[in-house]
């Protein structure tokens, strides 16, 4: 660090160390497969360039040539050691750093990108913005800002030929859906990943839209202070109260194109029904035009919950593998709600806990407030796991097991959470989300 202040024989003595070093770095590494007059000459120079280094003072002329003689055996012996490429100059480096930043995320801080808006309005889940003729897609250099701000992804569909759009859906008895199916979808634009495909067709020709796996193209999102339309909606009903009422609609008016079978991209057939939108265009016009920002992402303390209990009022990040009603393994944050031995009611839209309001958190009080963006709490509505009859019904009270906790979502209304898969055993515990790292916007900083 300070060797720009040090005089040229100090620096020339220090580079001399540091051939020493490498030079018994060889010796050791090397010495089996040097021959034995290779090794004889290399333990020549080594001594050659030691005896010069105790000298002193240093004949500076001498010391450049002792470090110049070992060089060049160095060269001709040195094999992978010296000369160096640029890889293996760097690969010890790029090993500690590795080392060191998987056991600082195992057992520290862990960062966490929020996957939903379960926990809207205290945290944000990947959110949209629609791009229309009254309402233009900023310009390349306002592009760029949001991407590295705020983590905003512009996602452009054109339309393959001149014609109406149809949209096929999926019927069953009164429940309507997009068919959809995975497809392969880079992240950040190079990692290879997976993705949710969208299939809709423009005269006869089909489109085939692609989100992260987290994201649906049709259903409510949150943004600002209310519950907004989905993407489809804002992009192709404006004027509908929402984008599954304009398409009842249609569909109830006749506006049935055709029934039949078509095969999605993971090649599963789907029998739909292609439903007239009325909205014509020509080859090569925007069909689709939006941005998608990035969930919030998060620092999660790691180390905390090894000295203390997890309290009720906590950010709490687990891992669903061991929660056994729910199938996959990933990391959820959610609200804890209940440790063992409380007792937990939802009654009129409010959480309380052994008999009295939930308290110790933004979350508990807005939302038992039922204040600004904050809907209050809601019973189980049924949308249970298999074989699950759930949690926190209407007029229930439960008791958390021993090593059990309670996880619920911020944003009630729209969180799958402990009232719908169970109680989160102890092990499956990461830890407490401590500070909102990216995007830049007004929730940056310490999380709530």
């Amino acid at each position: 660090m300070f060797s720009y202040f040090q005089s040229e024989n100090k620096k020339l003595r220090s580079a001399a160390k540091n051939w020493l070093y490498l030079g018994h770095k060889v010796y050791n590494f090397r010495r089996d497969e040097l021959s034995d007059a290779e090794i004889s000459e290399l333990i020549r120079r080594i001594d050659g360039l030691r005896s010069q280094l105790r000298v002193k003072p240093a004949d500076a002329g001498a010391l450049k040539l002792s470090i110049e003689a070992l060089e060049g055996h160095l060269k001709e012996i040195g094999g992978a050691f010296y000369p160096q490429s640029m890889l293996s100059e760097n690969v010890d480096f790029i090993l500690y750093f590795l080392i060191i930043y998987l056991g600082f995320t195992a057992f520290f801080i862990k960062p966490f990108k929020i996957p939903t808006n379960s926990m809207w309005p205290t945290y944000n889940g990947m959110t949209s913005e629609v791009w229309t003729e009254e309402e233009p897609a900023p310009g390349l250099a306002s592009r760029a800002f949001r991407l590295i701000a705020h983590g905003a992804v512009r996602y452009t569909v054109k339309a393959p030929a001149d014609g109406e759009l149809l949209i096929p859906v999926r019927v069953s008895g009164l429940s309507m859906k997009l068919p959809t199916s995975t497809v392969s979808k880079r992240h950040h634009l190079i990692v290879p990943g997976k993705g949710v495909g969208y299939i809709f067709e423009v005269g006869g020709e089909p489109v085939l839209v692609k989100v992260p796996e987290s994201f649906d193209l049709d259903s409510v999102k949150p943004m600002g202070s209310e519950q907004t339309d989905s993407i489809l909606g804002k992009a192709w009903f404006p004027d509908e109260p929402s984008f599954w009422n304009a398409i009842q609609k249609r569909r109830v008016n006749g506006g049935i194109a055709r029934r039949g079978r078509i095969t999605l991209p993971d090649n599963r057939p789907a029998d739909v029904e292609f439903i007239r939108t009325g909205l014509m265009f020509k080859k090569g016009d925007t069909l689709l035009s939006f941005d998608l920002h990035t969930g919030d992402q998060l620092f999660v303390d790691r180390m905390s919950y090894h000295f203390r209990s997890p309290k009720v009022g906590d950010g709490f990040v687990f891992r669903t593998g061991g929660v056994r009603y729910l199938s996959d393994d990933q990391y959820y944050i959610k609200r804890l709600a209940g440790t063992p031995g409380d007792s937990l009611k939802i009654d009129d839209g409010a959480l309380y806990i052994n008999g009295e309001p939930a308290s110790g958190s933004v979350g508990f009080d807005k939302n038992n407030a039922q204040e600004g963006s904050y809907a209050g709490y809601f019973n189980n509505s049924g949308q249970n796991a298999t074989g699950f009859r759930g949690l926190l019904h209407r007029s229930e009270e439960i008791q958390v097991p021993e090593d059990r906790y309670v996880a619920l979502g911020d944003n009630s209304g729209h969180s799958y959470d402990s009232r719908g898969w169970g109680y989160v055993p102890e092990p499956s515990i990461v830890g407490r989300p401590i500070m909102i790292f990216y995007p830049f916007t007004q929730r940056f900083g310490l999380a709530k």
